[in-house]
């Protein structure tokens, strides 16, 4: 007897990073995931912080960033994050074991960092749409990354539709809660502060393996 179909599920995933994968800069480089079936409450989220918490002349501003606003704005987000059904993955990475030449390829480590963060995230859906903030202006790079992503997750979950978007975070209001996601994450580890991190860190699923080439 051939076993029933699976029926349609779709996930939205939301990626972004903290932190910097130069050679110098932070000690630790994050990137951070957030996958929701229902991705209408993360744009309520900055809706009602643009709304609630910030001053009128402000509420105009383009993007909501961590590192640019205050500890009231970035509690409140990270609260009413942790209200909703959305599932929280990371990768943590010490820079001081990324093997020196690898700092020359940065791309491409990148895209195996990102791997490794969404085979995290997949589990029984049959299409996944992943948005990623579109740092890049070079369409090269954008497509090698889709390419590699696509390949990951195909060599896993072969049935899967796969579809990605490279948008401006500006235009992107769940883009921006991921942001703050990454940041107070990225915080823990390079500066030891717990405080943002301990509101959201029932959410994050993959917390202990979070770190990578943890010895």
């Amino acid at each position: 007897m051939n076993s029933s179909p699976r029926s349609y599920r779709k996930m939205y995933v939301f990626i972004d990073e903290s932190g910097d994968l130069g050679r110098f800069g932070t000690n630790y480089f994050t990137i951070a995931g957030m996958s929701t079936e229902n991705p209408i409450v993360l744009r309520r989220i900055i809706k009602r912080t643009r709304q609630r918490r910030l001053k009128k002349k402000l509420r105009e501003l383009p993007e909501l960033k961590a590192n640019k606003t205050n500890k009231v704005v970035r509690m409140y987000i990270l609260r009413l994050l942790n209200k909703y059904d959305v599932k929280i993955f990371a990768i943590v990475v010490d820079k001081s074991k990324i093997m020196p030449h690898l700092y020359e390829v940065k791309d491409r480590l990148y895209n195996f960092i990102c791997g490794i963060l969404i085979n995290e995230m997949l589990s029984d859906f049959t299409e996944v749409y992943i948005v990623i903030d579109k740092k890049h202006t070079n369409t090269l790079i954008r497509e090698n990354f889709n390419h590699y992503i696509e390949r990951k997750i195909k060599s896993r979950y072969k049935n899967i539709g796969i579809k990605i978007g490279h948008k401006d975070s500006q235009s992107t209001p769940e883009l921006q809660v991921v942001d703050f996601v990454a940041w107070a994450i990225n915080r823990k580890f390079n500066y030891g502060d717990n405080e943002y991190y301990a509101i959201i860190e029932n959410k994050i699923i993959n917390k202990r393996r979070m770190e990578l080439w943890k010895n």
